[in-house]
């Protein structure tokens, strides 16, 4: 019975969401042919004068949208000695304040209008764009899913079809196909991120501009605010699963898929040289399942024993908080799956974080707690670590980046208040395009200083801890520079054997903050020298 509420929920929301589009694209297109203003008209320019003779309002749903809006009848003439032709003039074209005076009409797209500018024009080109944005989505999820969407005795004849699932077996051994990040193709998650972010934007500057029209003629039109809906939905929505839709991505995308096996003897695995490893359950300390957006979810490792991580595959040993990160792409249910094989094979021997309700102290939840901790170090002198990303953009770059969104929100005001600014749009796009050629091309990872070390985190790579006692110097050199950036390598000058390179090319913030924020050496070592 929860089964059936919920497809029918689920159709009758799919439906709702489709209808309000649907209206929303009428409404869209009739907001786009209505004039800047109805309170006068322009001589210069004019083909005619009209005098009207009839208005009628419709209203609050109709063949053009949703909304109130007024539909004129009037006598055209174009000339002193030419006879009169009556017109049926467009949406909000003319009003009754209209009648017993003469408004000055042209000929223009085939129809006759108000001699004022129609700054929202644009809209009818946005329109189908929007559609077929719509309509990209849909066929991206699937024609068979946004079916059982709309019909849900599809949906129930699927599962009639189908043989059931018998239940998944728990015993020992199991097969596993892990996916890790390691050389996979991402130009295919960047352009649907640029999809969606593009996709996600146009939906709510559409809706803003139905919003600003509207609020211009009708500020009393409750109904066509409302109408904007099904705009702001879609943009919000795709702007929102811009993160689950990456980590998707990144899997179907080319992330390399590292077969292994849970057997009685342990978690086994085949090295890329084909050497076979394994680790005991003995040494086993905990499998660690965080989730994350998109039903996926991290598998960690945690394992006892000093050199343990020998029996682990290279792709497998990439460090964190809860000991080795396994995969982070795992889908939800394969990962509830092995949680309970382990579980029934040794209790006790699973872990879900994002399931549990972190507490500590006196019941705090740990952003709390984190802070009362940070606060009291603060005040008792206790040097906290600090973080600084490589890919940390300057002050200069941060600067272009605000000036540029708002020469991009003021050029939308202004476009959507009736005027053209074509100067902004090309000066504000000029801008974007310096800033997407000038992306970050360098190593992505962050330097974490301590009291008495520094530590190199690269994405996807163990990480380096350096203690300031084992060393000379540390020495930032230029790099050549690449799309209008520079770049820095950082180096290490031990205290015995050679200079070795640390990062190979970081951000030129990142390296002068690096220099600014080092923690004192020993007396023995020398300060700190930047060669750029």
């Amino acid at each position: 019975m929860k089964t059936v509420a919920k497809a029918a929920a689920t159709s009758v929301a799919a439906w709702t969401l489709l209808a309000l589009f649907v209206i929303g694209m009428m409404t869209l297109f009739r907001i786009a042919g209505i004039p800047a203003t109805v309170s006068g008209s322009d001589l210069i320019g004019a083909d005619g004068t009209a005098s009207v003779v009839d208005c009628a309002e419709h209203g609050p749903l109709s063949v053009r949208g949703a909304g109130y809006y007024w539909k004129c009848v009037a006598d055209v003439r174009t000339g002193p000695d030419r006879p009169t032709s009556r017109v049926e003039f467009g949406p909000d074209e003319l009003t009754p304040a209209d009648l017993g005076r003469s408004v000055f009409v042209d000929y223009a797209s085939h129809d006759w209008q108000r001699n004022v500018p129609h700054p929202y024009n644009f809209l009818a080109a946005v329109g189908p764009i929007a559609a077929g944005g719509l309509g990209f989505i849909g066929y991206a999820v699937g024609p068979g899913i946004f079916l059982r969407w709309l019909i849900p005795s599809l949906r129930r004849r699927d599962k009639v079809t189908q043989s059931p699932d018998e239940p998944a077996s728990l015993d020992l051994p199991v097969d596993l196909k892990l996916p890790v990040p390691d050389g996979g193709d991402r130009t295919g998650a960047v352009a649907a991120f640029v999809f969606f972010t593009a996709t996600g934007l146009g939906f709510l500057v559409v809706a803003g501009t139905m919003v600003m029209a509207t609020m211009r003629l009708r500020p009393d039109d409750v109904v066509t605010f409302l109408i904007a809906l099904p705009f702001v939905l879609p943009g919000v929505g795709l702007l929102a699963v811009i993160p689950s839709a990456r980590r998707r991505l990144r899997v179907t995308s080319g992330a390399s898929l590292i077969p292994a096996r849970l057997t009685p003897r342990g978690f086994e695995q085949t090295a890329r040289d084909g050497t076979p490893l394994r680790i005991h359950w003995s040494k086993i300390k905990r499998f660690v399942f965080v989730e994350r957006p998109g039903d996926l979810v991290e598998v960690h490792l945690s394992i006892m024993g000093d050199k343990a991580d020998e029996g682990l595959a290279k792709p497998f040993r990439t460090p964190s908080e809860h000991g080795y990160l396994l995969t982070p792409f795992l889908p939800l249910r394969e990962a509830e799956h092995l949680s309970a094989v382990v579980e029934n094979f040794k209790r006790g021997l699973t872990r879900w974080p994002t399931r549990e309700v972190a507490r500590g102290g006196l019941g705090l939840i740990r952003p709390t707690k984190s802070t009362v901790v940070r606060l009291k170090n603060a005040t008792s002198g206790v040097t906290t670590e600090r973080r600084i990303s490589a890919s940390r953009p300057s002050l200069i770059r941060m600067t272009v980046m605000v000036l540029a969104a708002v020469l991009l929100t003021w050029s939308v005001v202004v476009a959507a208040s009736g005027t053209v600014a074509m100067d902004l749009f090309i000066v504000t796009a000029v801008v974007l395009v310096y800033l997407a050629a000038s992306l970050y091309r360098g190593n992505r990872g962050s330097f974490v200083l301590r009291k008495d070390s520094l530590i190199w985190q690269e994405r996807d790579r163990p990480k380096v801890t350096i203690l300031y006692a084992d060393i000379d110097n540390i020495v930032v050199k230029p790099t050549p520079s690449g799309n209008g950036r520079w770049y820095y390598s950082v180096d290490v000058v031990p205290s015995e054997g050679d200079e070795y390179v640390l990062a190979e090319r970081v951000g030129a913030a990142a390296a002068k903050r690096l220099v600014a924020l080092v923690q004192p050496r020993p007396a023995t070592a020398t300060s700190l020298e930047n060669h750029s």
